[in-house]
């Protein structure tokens, strides 16, 4: 989640819980005012007219705390709302990235391997170019062909055949298979 977003999000959560606890503060105080007990002395006229006056005044502020406690219902719906869709492009870009690494991983395991029936055999490609160098060597030293042998085309030879074959795995290391 972006910075921007944590402090929008932090600051939405700050401004609902001032909201809740000045609406539980009026509560309590529509609380008290309902809990007020009218002294016996009091004439009934008196304490009806106060109790109705009281009564309208306590009804009022429960209609506007009814309104400011369905406005922060759905300021608090709106934010969820908003912190499920981040979390979920979040987890989609997790998800992508993830199988991005794996199938990177995938191709690294099985870069130096052939498949021999249902067997993966590791390869190195040098070490093979290397053998068939010495393989191409005593044959020529058992043909009895020291001319080629002790020629410069020769030595130049194989070290092109080594230098491709170091070319070609790096090549083959470095090639993307998207």
């Amino acid at each position: 989640m972006s910075d921007e977003m944590k402090d929008d999000t932090h600051g939405r959560i700050e401004s609902f819980d001032q909201s809740v606890r000045s609406l539980e503060r009026r509560l309590r105080a529509v609380e008290r005012r309902l809990s007020i007990e009218v002294p016996p002395e009091d004439s009934a006229a008196d304490s009806f007219d106060n109790t109705e006056k009281l009564l309208q005044q306590t009804r009022a502020e429960l209609s506007v705390l009814v309104e400011e406690f369905g406005s922060l219902k759905t300021g608090v719906n709106d934010l969820k709302e908003l912190l499920q869709e981040s979390l979920r492009a979040d987890m989609d870009k997790l998800s992508d990235t993830i199988m991005q690494l794996d199938s990177r991983l995938e191709r690294v395991e099985n870069q130096n391997k052939i498949t021999i029936g249902s067997i993966k055999v590791p390869v190195e490609l040098s070490g093979v170019v290397g053998a068939g160098v010495l393989l191409v060597t005593g044959t020529l030293i058992f043909a009895d062909r020291w001319d080629i042998i002790r020629s410069p085309y020769f030595s130049f030879g194989i070290a092109g055949v080594l230098a491709a074959a170091v070319l070609a795995k790096f090549y083959l290391a470095n090639k993307t298979t998207d």
